[in-house]
């Protein structure tokens, strides 16, 4: 798994939260960054110093307190140092989404002591994987020969709406938990900061002690770095808060408010203790809403459930990575799996009527579901949560346009004003992908009333395809920049498009059957066969198939996706569309260009003399998607030992070269290897199609394949 520590730069969290409900990220200094909890997806609250790395946010703290009767010691459990109060002086820090680990080290501590992190992720299981908290479970064991006093305290930071004046913490026990909840107490409706938060520890975890609030800002008008943690300075005394509670709501602009909760126990020689905190938050000023809501109305309330819950909540937590664990997998590709979910966390919506979307970059282009990265991300999400991506296909299908055209969005930071694209022709792989991700939902979940739902427009989405065909070659024909690759422009027959579409028609050609629809069959059919011949004519060279060909130009290149429609074939079950020699010859060629361009991944576009395609920015860089999904052909064509080379090729690139795991982007640079356009990007969890390529031939991946099938089989009913 991705294993770091403290002493090196690392860019991003693993985020904890849940599908829909925003989230935070435990980093590997021991701190929380990135707030988005607060239906702030594209402005995260973080530390504003953050560059290199993510640093942590001030006021989130654990601390620990021993008393071992020769010394006492306390220590904030986190290395980033914070005005003038004791840090810890390493942690060893390893995550495979949704669990982190942390191990804390220290020559002066007489305990060992460990952080396990995590949220609830149940493939299949809605609302358990849409839980608005983050679990921070502390393992603490006695080394020394003799008993000790042990306490542990986390500090939280009162963030609710965006005026400080109005906030409050309240001390709170709610069923079996005791906790400080942050609140606002007269907020605007249209705030869409306003909630709650909180806190809290079960009863029987240890003498619980509390200071629900004190001001953490120490200057007017400055918050940092002149920080004061008057709880730490109280804890570090005593080994234990002073249970003081707030009565009245914060008067004042210059208040930073913060709360602690602490916990405090003996430990006997080479005795051990966990000490589960639970976090969770209650944001409903969203105008559509979360799917939380059906179920809590507060942030205690969510902790409470899963205080109740939690030894089944965890144990179905930990399946998918049991599972994952179980079919042999390299640890690479293993952890390259869980970590690619991480964006069901960090970009996604799930509403209060349970329509699901997902950004393709929240801080860079926040657009709500685009469909031709989805095309790629859908491989995962797929699996796991097949009803909802049901419900993202069904966005699309409720605004198509009147021609059929199928749009590239459904909305900037909304689900009901889509766009064309992002450059002013109308795209091309958008409507054959349209088909085929409606198709592949159909295959996985064999749900025909939502195939009938969706047959008309898909029927009106073929028919616009066709009218993009201007020479009737049986292949679309693209313009220019017109396709998932928006900064580069080829024209004409493409292999790209092309494929896509082909494949599509053979998805429609199976769905018509479906609806004994004979006469759409046939036409599916006929100008499959037609195109497939063009195909073969105006794209094959002899070594592979060239990007594009038009009435005046032929782009000669060899193009990392010219058989992504091959790809999705294989997902299909469709088998091989093209010639097998030609597959195999073409991949032959991407393996030898494209992929010995760059040592960080495979270049999109390469030339037969093996230069560089500059023409364009995305010619000339890696798509960690596209690389996933050709990696996913090859092993498809029995390229198995290549196939996983490039995806671990790609995923170092990823992991270890940037040390940032959990906000990817869509480019990295062939020629330095460093992140290039989106953050926190959906269409690298296509590394999940490598996976279920490679069940096609592997017996233990296939009885893998199998138990998940059955873990969200069993999670639906």
């Amino acid at each position: 798994m991705p294993v770091y520590n403290s002493k090196q730069k690392v860019k991003s969290g693993m985020p904890l939260g849940g599908i829909g409900a925003g989230k935070l990220e435990i980093t590997p200094y021991g701190t929380l960054d990135y707030i988005t909890y607060q239906n702030n997806w594209n402005r995260p609250i973080a530390n504003p110093n953050n560059k290199d790395k993510a640093a942590g946010l001030t006021g989130f703290h654990f601390a620990l307190y021993i008393n071992t009767k020769a010394a006492a010691i306390c220590k904030l459990l986190q290395t980033e140092p914070i005005s003038n109060y004791n840090t810890i002086q390493s942690i060893e820090y390893s995550a495979r989404f949704p669990f982190a680990k942390l191990v804390y080290k220290d020559d002066n501590l007489p305990i060992e002591i460990n952080l396990k992190a995590y949220s609830h992720l149940v493939p299949g299981d809605i609302k358990n994987s849409g839980l608005p908290a983050a679990v921070f479970e502390f393992d603490i064991k006695n080394t020394m020969n003799k008993d000790i006093e042990v306490a542990i305290m986390f500090i939280g930071r009162n963030l609710v709406s965006r005026n400080s004046v109005g906030r409050i913490n309240n001390f709170k026990k709610a069923h079996n938990l005791v906790g400080i909840e942050f609140a606002h107490a007269k907020p605007l409706s249209s705030d869409h900061l306003a909630g709650d938060a909180f806190i809290g520890l079960p009863k029987d975890s240890g003498k619980i002690s509390y200071l629900s609030c004190w001001n953490m800002q120490k200057e007017n008008f400055v918050f940092e770095p002149n920080v004061s943690l008057e709880a730490f300075d109280y804890f570090s005394k005593h080994g234990r808060l002073p249970n003081i509670k707030m009565h009245e709501p914060t008067q004042s602009q210059s208040i930073e408010l913060g709360g602690a909760l602490a916990c405090g126990f003996k430990l006997d020689c080479n005795q051990s203790r966990k000490v589960p905190f639970t976090y969770s938050w209650n944001f409903p000023q969203h105008f559509l809403g979360h799917y939380y809501e059906k179920f809590f109305k507060k942030s205690s309330d969510v902790a409470v459930y899963i205080n109740r819950n939690e030894s089944e909540l965890y144990q179905k937590t930990a399946c998918l990575p049991n599972i994952i664990n179980s079919m042999g997998l390299e640890e690479w590709l293993s952890d390259a799996l869980l970590n690619n979910l991480y964006t069901l966390f960090s970009s996604s919506w799930l509403t209060r009527k349970g329509d699901f979307t997902m950004y393709e970059a929240p801080l860079i282009c926040p657009l709500m579901g685009t469909l031709d990265v989805y095309f790629y991300a859908s491989a995962a999400i797929g699996l796991l949560f097949p009803a909802l991506d049901k419900k993202a296909l069904s966005l699309f299908k409720q605004h198509i346009r009147k021609t059929g055209y199928v749009p590239h969005d459904i909305g900037l930071e909304r689900i009901d004003l889509p766009s064309n694209g992002t450059t002013m022709i109308l795209w091309k792989d958008l409507n054959p992908k349209f088909i085929l991700l409606t198709y592949r939902a159909f295959c996985q979940t064999n749900d025909l009333k939502f195939l009938k739902d969706m047959y008309p427009s898909l029927k009106k989405a073929f028919e616009y395809s066709l009218k993009q065909d201007k020479d009737a070659d049986g292949l679309p024909d693209n313009q220019g920049f017109d396709t998932t690759f928006d900064t580069w422009g080829f024209k004409g027959a493409s292999a790209y498009n092309g494929g896509v579409f082909l494949v599509s028609l053979l998805a429609l050609r199976r769905m018509a059957e479906h609806f004994n629809d004979k006469r759409l069959a046939k036409r599916c059919i006929d100008i499959f066969t037609k195109g497939r011949k063009s195909f073969e004519q105006k794209l094959w060279n002899g070594k592979y198939y060239i990007t594009a060909k038009s009435a005046d130009k032929d782009y000669e290149s060899c193009m990392l996706g010219q058989l992504t429609g091959q790809w999705y074939a294989y997902l299909l079950g469709l088998g091989r569309i093209f010639p097998e020699e030609n597959i195999k010859s073409s991949i032959k060629w991407i393996l030898k260009l494209n992929d010995k361009d760059s040592k960080y991944g495979a270049t999109n576009s390469v030339f037969i003399n093996k230069k560089r395609d500059l023409e364009s920015y995305h010619s000339q860089n890696i798509w960690p998607g596209v690389c996933y999904c050709f990696a996913a052909l090859a092993i498809y064509e029995g390229f198995v030992k290549e196939g996983l080379q490039l995806t671990k090729k790609v995923w170092n690139t990823i992991s270890v070269k940037n040390k940032n795991p959990w906000n990817q982007s869509d480019v990295i640079l062939a020629k330095d290897g460093s992140y290039g356009f989106g953050d926190y990007y959906m269409r690298n969890s296509a590394i999940w199609a490598v996976l279920i390529a490679l069940a096609q031939d592997n017996p233990s991946v296939a009885n893998g394949f199998e138990s998940i099938k059955k873990l969200v089989q069993s999670s639906n009913s």
